[in-house]
């Protein structure tokens, strides 16, 4: 099992890679250190208790702002998206083919959920424009997410809105083995004292 880089009464002051390229870093208090990567490589090393409050820190801090405005966003996500069953129904007890219609409850077997009238043609997916729905819009969210404390210092659009990185997008407990693997450096300082330690001993530049 790896040992903890970070303790309680210490702080990360600082990181970057064997290069010298500083990483961004947050340190929340307490907990252990996570890591964030995406497809440009290592987003920010952050202290939280928890992966999700670390990841979440990522969302409010590191995440880049969404460059659309909500116009351009309302445009482009506002609507609902369906997944509807087409099927022929049944006419006199026989399939007929001649008709298709959206398959309702009716037409299925209560108990064990299976198409009891009609037989099945095809999924079909609906769009019905919905200026209101572009939050719930499965698109959305899979482009972009909202940082948990609204706007960050520095937004331009001031909507609190992030794009995702849609190629990569990890974040995981931060371990010696890691840190050597990725030949990065970690800044822990004591808050008691002046002294840094180096975590791990990796050869300074």
């Amino acid at each position: 099992m790896s040992k903890n880089i970070i303790n309680y009464g210490q702080k990360i002051i600082g990181a970057d890679s064997r290069s010298g390229y500083a990483i961004k870093f947050y340190d929340d208090g307490y907990g252990p250190l996570f890591i964030h990567r995406d497809s440009l490589g290592i987003t920010a090393i952050v202290r939280a208790q928890t992966l999700e409050d670390a990841y979440g820190i990522c969302e409010d801090e590191f995440f880049p702002e969404a460059d659309e405005t909500i116009e351009e966003i309302v445009k482009e996500y506002g609507f609902r998206r369906e997944h509807v069953k087409i099927i022929h129904p049944l006419k006199d007890g026989e399939i007929d083919l001649s008709v298709e219609k959206d398959a309702t409850l009716a037409d299925y077997e209560a108990a064990v959920g299976r198409l009891r009238e009609g037989q099945f043609v095809r999924w079909e997916t609906r769009e019905t424009p919905d200026p209101e729905a572009w939050a719930e819009n499965g698109l959305f969210q899979e482009a972009f997410g909202f940082r948990p404390n609204g706007p960050r210092q520095g937004d331009t659009q001031n909507h609190g809105i992030y794009a995702k990185d849609l190629h990569a997008d990890l974040i995981e407990k931060l371990t010696p083995e890691l840190i050597e693997q990725l030949e990065i450096r970690v800044f822990i300082r004591e808050f008691e004292e002046d002294e840094i330690a180096f975590v791990p001993s990796l050869p300074l530049l």
